[in-house]
């Protein structure tokens, strides 16, 4: 796009150019009695008069750009994704739509309901996580990898793939993927080849559903 606007930039500042030398030229020859320099001084002005009103039009365009998409990732941010800024406590985060979670709540959510299963939970996150957000542990004593994304895109197989390492960093005997979202089917695929279980956003929300349900 900035190149666009570079281009339509030049076509103004040849246009402006253009406009600018035959008016001093029309006043050249109507007005007798001018010097000779008058015409290359015509010719020098315009030239450079056209160049700062083309580079100003650029300039200005591009800016208008930049915060318009300012303006949209902002949109994006809090009006369209809905994401709330705001810390939730426990009941505000169980009660809240799961679209409107960030990626921490989203996070602090899966802690509260795999703990509400029995689970022993710990949260991991953070850099160096091996894309590994809680660790469950179970009666039985093993341990569970688990990823958790709040995605609106399908979650593609490079984090199966990180997954699959950071299982074993943390020392972990399953691994699942939660999202809200869905699977590529490249995702599935490795998943099955890598036994990841992996939970979809139909799933979790049926879970969650009914686990929200024996709260009252």
């Amino acid at each position: 796009m900035a190149r666009t606007y570079r281009a339509e930039g030049r076509q103004l500042a040849n246009l402006l150019r253009g406009v600018f030398v035959l008016g001093g030229l029309l006043l050249y020859f109507n007005l007798p009695g001018l010097h000779w320099g008058f015409f290359f001084g015509i010719v020098i002005v315009s030239v450079l008069f056209a160049e700062i009103l083309g580079t100003m039009w650029t300039s200005k365009r591009r800016s208008g750009k930049q915060t318009k998409q300012t303006k949209r990732k902002v949109a994006a941010g809090h009006s369209i994704a809905g994401v709330s800024s705001k810390k939730l406590g426990d009941k505000e985060l169980i009660q809240a739509k799961i679209e409107t979670l960030s990626g921490t709540d989203f996070e602090r959510l899966m802690e509260l309901y795999y703990t509400a299963q029995g689970y022993s939970v710990q949260r991991v996150g953070g850099s160096g996580d091996h894309e590994v957000d809680l660790i469950l542990k179970g009666k039985e004593g093993y341990k569970i990898a688990v990823q958790c994304k709040r995605w609106k895109r399908d979650v593609g197989n490079d984090i199966v793939l990180r997954l699959k390492a950071g299982k074993q960093v943390h020392g972990c005997y399953d691994a699942w993927i939660v999202t809200i979202s869905n699977f590529t089917r490249a995702t599935k695929e490795a998943a099955e080849r890598l036994n990841i279980k992996l939970i979809n956003g139909l799933i979790l929300q049926d879970k969650l559903t009914k686990w929200k349900r024996s709260l009252r």
